[in-house]
């Protein structure tokens, strides 16, 4: 008994100050994080012009949300290009009636794909092939625009001197596996890429977010384009790499309900949305993703465990062992609460939140094991195989 104390004590301990210090880097982020609407009082210059680019993929169920809202921006100035990836739902009707109603719609239907091309980073190019504008955003059709973001974008990256300027959006939770896994599958991503070390002057880490990418036209066109991550199934992050490694400046700010996105229609979609994202974040790494996988399970079930049973034990043998194991469930619970709350999902979701952890520990260690045996990844209507890299 008293060796199983000492172990159970080893770990709750750990736990404890892992708690306290995800707590205090959550505070630290939440203190200095910087939002789009920082725009709404910078001063936009004249004559500016602004191409938007949207490429779709049977997007019925969400097109007419993106249409209407970048048909309703304060800033007029702009060019809306919808690029239809091979649509054969009523993507295209929808967006018939919006080009019938606004001229600055341009609608282009594509059926192609080159060879080694993902096929949104192909859809990106060709609507960039047909833009004017001075500024080039690529956005998705599952996005919602406030009416005054397009201006606090281009206000924004002018004042911060960005090569890229990209919005984290506010993510829809709606749904039982949004509200439960989402926030945790969001959080080991952040992980990777700390949202307070992508601003900064030095050692900056690049990364952005395809829903909302902000470039001005020579930046663009500089780095090559879409050309530069033609076979990326994770073009955000591998643009943002690209413009920083050119000596470009990247920059990240907050949506605050600014951008809104509805990502996934189905558990299903969900499941292989996230896989997809895994296994390009982790640089195709198969042992990166086994490790993520681990940590998932560590974090989301043995520590909370080993805090139950540090309360049983301690109850009876020691109690100190007793009140840390209690300590540690109090900052596990305060922490994931706010990490549930920061997403927008309901914080009694936190309760359930080892659930979501082995859940996201799932779909790292499937991911891994689709990419080491190279199973296809089905993405825009098309599938691609991968291969491992060291």
């Amino acid at each position: 008994m008293a060796f199983a104390s000492d172990i159970i004590g080893v770990i709750v301990g750990v736990s404890l100050f892992l708690w306290i210090g995800v707590g205090f880097r959550l505070w630290s982020m939440a203190k200095t994080k910087s939002t789009i609407r920082e725009g709404l009082t910078l001063p936009m210059p004249e004559n500016t012009t602004v191409s938007i680019i949207v490429p779709a993929h049977n997007e019925e169920r969400v097109i007419d949300r993106c249409a209407t809202s970048l048909r309703n921006q304060s800033f007029t100035a702009v060019q809306i290009i919808f690029v239809l990836d091979r649509c054969t739902d009523s993507t295209l009707a929808i967006l018939q009636k919006h080009a019938e109603e606004d001229s600055r719609i341009c609608l282009i239907e594509n059926e192609s794909c080159p060879d080694g091309w993902a096929g949104k980073c192909n859809a990106a190019k060709v609507g960039a092939q047909q833009a004017s504008g001075d500024w080039l955003l690529f956005t998705d059709a599952d996005t919602k625009f406030d009416r005054e973001l397009v201006k606090c974008a281009v206000a924004s990256a002018i004042e911060r001197g960005a090569s890229l300027l990209s919005v984290l959006s506010s993510l829809t939770i709606t749904k039982y596996f949004e509200k439960l896994v989402q926030p945790i599958a969001g959080t080991f991503l952040v992980r990777q890429f700390p949202i307070d070390k992508i601003n900064r002057e030095h050692r900056s880490r690049p990364f952005a977010n395809g829903q909302f990418m902000l470039f001005s036209r020579k930046v663009y066109e500089s780095i090559g384009g879409h050309d530069s991550v033609k076979d990326d199934l994770l073009e955000d992050i591998a643009i943002a790499r690209v413009v920083h490694s050119s000596g470009g400046r990247v920059q990240m700010l907050f949506a605050e309900g600014m951008l809104k996105c509805s990502m996934y229609p189905s558990f299903e979609a969900f499941r292989r949305g996230w896989k997809r994202i895994y296994i390009e974040a982790s640089s195709r790494n198969v042992n990166r993703l086994i490790r993520s996988g681990i940590l998932a399970i560590i974090v989301s079930l043995l520590l909370p465990a080993a805090g139950v049973a540090g309360i049983l034990v301690g109850d009876v043998v020691s109690p100190l062992l007793f009140w840390v194991s209690i300590a540690s469930l109090v900052a596990m619970v305060v922490v994931v609460g706010w990490l549930y709350s920061i997403n927008s999902a309901p914080v009694v979701f936190a309760i359930f939140a080892p659930i979501g952890g082995l859940v996201v520990a799932i779909l790292f260690f499937e991911s891994a094991h689709m990419l080491k045996n190279r199973t296809p990844i089905s993405w825009g209507g098309r599938e691609y195989i991968l291969e491992p890299r060291p």
